[in-house]
């Protein structure tokens, strides 16, 4: 009788199942079942990558660039001409202005009888990419031998300036806002409320209630208090700098009673009465174990805490609280709109909200798809 052959192991089909794998691994698993929250880490880097390391290139004109079209429309691209010539390169029409002196108001009205060709890869106003060497070139933009030629897909504000390009540099203040006061808050929050929970006693007692001091405060009077403290004579970057520090101030709290009720657990296992009884000293008691014991779920609220740092700022700066120009942020334009006659006769100014809405969703389907991937062992969905 012919007995089955065994294979070795390393012969053995491989599979994806979650049983198999180390914690990581199971938390990656996890995460890129959940389609949302796959989606909602693409639509987080893609704004990372388009606002904070391509707005340069992406952008057919700089920050400041302006014209004469001020308040104008946003332009159509086009492929099919009036004549219904089908055309592979892009086009946009140019304007007509018109000038209402009853209400003495100028308007502007899509003149099909001026064609302006869109190229790629075109020479333009120079910039520094990434601040290391000097470039001219833009992804899309009219034929640099036509001054007159332009494209502006998103219309222009009241300078005349591109509220394409501006949206996409407003985004690289507000993001990294969020990112880098997030930072801030994750550092306040996890080590106070690692040390909090770990000593106990009076400690707990001044760190917890000065979380509680800070929480009774209504968001906006508090950032009315603190932001009125920044002297009106300092540079724009020293403001962006401490209105960072100012969100990440008042915001830490919340994490730091989160991290405190995690270590309270943490710090009655094994391994950390081991390594009390063998004489650790609670520095490195802290940092080796309570607090990378907390990361996961500290990375988990800090991915869903970001949006509010967001809003936070596009609130501040639309209430004329936060960043001033000539800082550009989504909260800046924003407050550009705040006016009925602004949104009355120019209501494509209001195109950054679409985009501050699509970044908060992402942000919030990828902070859920972390927060069930950190638990690979409930069960399955």
């Amino acid at each position: 009788m012919m007995q089955p052959s065994i294979e070795p192991e390393d012969q053995l089909p491989q599979t994806d199942s979650p049983t198999r794998q180390g914690y990581w691994s199971l938390v990656w698993w996890r995460f890129r079942k959940n389609r949302l929250a796959v989606f909602g880490g693409i639509i987080v880097l893609t704004f990372y990558l388009v606002c904070v390391v391509l707005a340069e290139p992406l952008s057919p004109y700089l920050l400041e660039h302006m014209s004469d079209y001020l308040e104008a429309p946003p332009q159509a691209l086009h492929f099919i001409d009036e004549d219904g010539n089908f055309s592979l390169r892009p086009f946009v029409y140019g304007y007509t202005e018109i000038v209402d002196m009853e209400q003495m108001r100028r308007s502007y009205e899509i003149d099909t009888s001026v064609r302006y060709d869109i190229y790629f890869f075109v020479p333009a106003e120079p910039y520094k990419f990434l601040g290391l060497f000097e470039t001219n070139i833009h992804l899309f933009g009219t034929h640099p031998d036509d001054p007159d030629a332009h494209v502006y897909l998103f219309g222009t504000d009241r300078l005349g300036r591109d509220m394409f390009s501006r949206i996409i540099y407003g985004g690289r203040l507000s993001l990294l806002i969020g990112l880098m006061g997030q930072m801030l808050t994750l550092l306040f929050g996890t080590v106070l409320g690692a040390i909090s929970g770990y000593y106990g006693g009076f400690t707990d007692v001044v760190v917890q209630r000065t979380t509680e001091f800070l929480s009774a405060f209504p968001d906006i009077p508090l950032f009315l208090a603190l932001a009125a403290a920044i002297p009106p004579q300092w540079s724009p970057i020293a403001v962006y700098f401490m209105l960072t520090i100012i969100l990440s101030f008042v915001r830490w709290g919340g994490l730091a009673r989160q991290v405190r009720g995690l270590v309270l657990s943490i710090r009655e296992r094994e391994y950390v009465l081991a390594a009390q009884s063998y004489g650790t000293n609670d520095r490195d008691i802290l940092l080796r174990h309570l607090i990378p014991g907390t990361m996961s779920h500290v990375i988990v609220i800090a991915t869903l805490s970001i949006p509010g740092m967001i809003l936070a700022e596009t609130a501040l700066s639309f209430l004329g609280l936060g960043l001033r120009p000539p800082l550009t942020s989504w909260g800046v334009l924003l407050q550009e709109v705040s006016t009925v006659r602004a949104i009355r006769f120019a209501p494509w100014l209001l195109i950054p909200i679409p985009f501050i809405v699509l970044v908060v969703l992402g942000f919030n389907m990828l902070g859920d798809g972390l927060r069930d991937a950190v638990d690979p062992y409930s069960t399955q969905k």
